[in-house]
């Protein structure tokens, strides 16, 4: 018997339900915790504490928005969102994937799903922004398409790189 040419992901995507909160917390506080434990900056190194929008996924994600999990043995190994800023624009935001399943197209694949969305929604352009230790994740929004732009949070480029996508 030929070995198979193609192998099936042990993963799936699903929108996230109000009981995921408390995992996607642990996720992004994990994933967070790993590069900037030891931050010098309190606010970089304090990020995850500012995490009401993910306690309150429906209300925050409900308009023209959508919170995906990427779910392996029962448990979220990754996340990300399209959160709405305004009628023609939205942010992709909480991308994380756990250590051990990186580099299995988990984040492409959410990202992915995450702009079909976007264009479904009637956005015409994505921004997101990454911190700028975040290299891994640069070289994907990059290979996806998106575009490094000014920041738009006072003082954001210290921490950050900022990101945009034309859809539309």
């Amino acid at each position: 018997m030929a070995a198979p040419t193609h192998l099936e992901p042990n993963w799936a995507i699903r929108p996230f339900r109000p009981d995921d909160a408390p995992a996607v917390r642990r996720l992004i506080e994990s994933v967070w915790q790993e590069h900037f434990r030891d931050h010098p900056d309190p606010f970089v190194r304090d990020f995850y504490s500012r995490l009401s929008d993910v306690d309150n996924a429906n209300t925050v994600y409900a308009d023209r928005a959508l919170f995906l999990c990427a779910i392996a043995e029962g448990a979220i190994i990754g996340t990300g969102a399209i959160k709405r800023f305004d009628d023609r624009e939205c942010e992709m935001v909480r991308m994380f994937v756990v250590p051990i399943y990186r580099g299995r197209g988990i984040a492409r694949a959410i990202a992915d799903r995450l702009i079909s969305f976007a264009g479904n929604a009637g956005y015409d352009r994505i921004r997101l922004s990454s911190n700028n230790a975040l290299r891994a994740s640069h070289r994907l929004y990059e290979r996806m398409g998106f575009q490094l732009t000014a920041s738009w949070d006072q003082g954001g480029e210290a921490h950050s790189r900022y990101y945009v996508l034309q859809i539309g």
